[in-house]
């Protein structure tokens, strides 16, 4: 089952153009990608952004460029909200902490209600720690390393964002 997993998520980085490792993955028991849905409130799913991937970019088009795991089906949004949006409604939310100082780390992103502390970004690439939270309590996360990306490649940039959500929600079929 491992090997099988581990050529899926060999052959979905190979996919994006750029060197990516994604690693830290893991998820709450019962937790299905079908479960993005439920996560969305009327405008879609809410993402707290915390650092960059590129230079010039702002949250919005960072959240823009998100595309769902196919397995979710078509209609899956993502827009961008502020740190500690979650206090006043909508219980869930993905956080992307990119470069966060410290490293990774899910209950801290999703108890965070203003902007997290993050480091520069490495030249030519960037890092970031994606985590789906329920109010203030982690329910799925993973890391990404892109190792290699050009400057507001934003293509690359979703596929890469693409293979994680995949990973985060992959359910590896029983043996």
């Amino acid at each position: 089952m491992r090997i099988a997993r581990a050529l899926t998520l060999g052959l979905l980085v190979a996919a994006c153009d750029e060197p990516t490792v994604i690693s830290l993955v893991d998820r709450i028991p019962n937790m299905k990608v079908k479960d993005l849905w439920q996560m969305q409130d009327s405008r879609g799913i809410p993402v707290e952004i915390h650092g960059s991937p590129f230079n010039r970019i702002s949250d919005r088009e960072i959240a823009e460029a998100l595309r769902a795991p196919a397995a979710a089906g078509d209609g899956i949004k993502f827009y961008s909200a502020p740190a500690g949006n979650w206090q006043g409604g909508h219980a869930w939310r993905l956080v992307l902490h990119f470069q966060p100082q410290g490293g990774p780390n899910s209950t801290y992103d999703c108890s965070l209600t203003e902007e997290a502390r993050t480091n520069a970004r490495p030249e030519g690439g960037f890092t970031v720690h994606a985590t789906f939270c329920k109010e203030d309590l982690w329910q799925a996360h993973g890391y990404l390393q892109a190792l290699k990306i050009e400057e507001n490649d934003m293509e690359a940039f979703a596929d890469m964002m693409q293979a994680l959500l995949f990973e985060i929600f992959h359910e590896a079929p029983d043996p």
